[in-house]
């Protein structure tokens, strides 16, 4: 039959279907969109220490951290620095006011969700006070000695208190995607160089073990609960000993614009890479 033939009849149904498969894309569009949040401690909030900050100062939450470049339509950053589980799941007490539980950023429409936290519950804090201490002083490291107790048994408790955070996550919003952060090692294994020549060789091992730890466990937690764990590949190759150029964690920031001890704004652009990947 001629196109132009068609019986009336039929003319209605097929601008139906037609309009039918129009809204089916338009809706399949709507459906694709990304509301992200970004939750979690400093590996997220902190990048250049040059960077414009967002509300509030406190928080650090730099301008070029890896939630500012992650592929979204939507994004809502609550990273701060100094998180843990108990401060993403409930209020937090500063000296310049409470900051609600990072948990209520996320709404229905949250589509993708990332977490950096792990860290400061077994006590990162603490081993950065330990090295900064040992670099004002001039004497060597002894963090481990100092630290390794207190810290196993902070380990140990971890895999629990990340449950918890998934399950609360996962009962209110079960649609929302989630991708767990991993450390970037500071360093590694073998490697020497002058950042690191009030680390003795035994907090060297130590700090490198103990990265590995905590990047496990976060990962096992999220495989526990389907979800992503990411971190970038080769970044045992970037550590503090690396050109300053090519460093995506540095001690003392002097040569990255970074933090000490923290990411340095290439390393935040690595793990917004590696989230947009993956």
């Amino acid at each position: 039959m001629h196109p132009r033939l068609l019986p009336v009849a039929l003319v209605p149904a097929l601008l139906l279907t037609a309009c039918g498969e129009e809204s089916a894309e338009v809706g399949e569009e709507a459906s694709t969109s990304v509301n992200y949040v970004a939750l979690g401690d400093s590996y997220a909030s902190m990048g250049s220490r040059s960077a414009a900050l967002d509300e509030p100062p406190f928080c650090l939450r730099s301008a070029d951290n890896y939630p500012s470049q992650v592929t979204a339509d939507q994004t809502t950053d609550v990273s701060c620095q100094g998180a843990v589980v108990e401060t993403i799941l409930g209020p937090r007490t500063t000296d310049t006011g409470t900051l609600p539980p990072q948990v209520d950023a996320l709404t229905p429409e949250t589509t993708l969700v990332t977490l950096s936290v792990g860290g400061n519950d077994i006590g990162f804090g603490d081993i950065s006070a330990c090295i900064l201490r040992a670099a004002d002083s001039g004497q060597p490291t002894d963090c481990a000695a100092e630290l390794e107790e207190r810290i196993r048994g902070e380990l140990a408790a971890l895999p629990a208190e990340l449950d918890e955070l998934y399950r609360v996550i996962g009962e209110r919003w079960p649609e929302a995607e989630i991708v767990a952060t991993g450390y970037l090692p500071l360093v590694a294994a073998g490697v020497e160089c002058p950042e690191l020549s009030l680390v003795t060789p035994a907090d060297r091992e130590w700090a490198v073990a103990l990265t590995s730890e905590i990047n496990a466990v976060v990962e096992e937690s999220a495989q526990r609960h389907d979800a992503t764990f990411v971190l970038p590949e080769g970044a045992e190759n970037h550590t503090a000993c690396a050109p300053p150029e090519q460093r995506w964690a540095d001690i003392t920031g002097v040569a990255t614009d970074a933090y000490p001890l923290h990411p340095t704004a290439t390393g935040q652009a690595a793990m917004a890479r590696a989230i947009n990947e993956r």
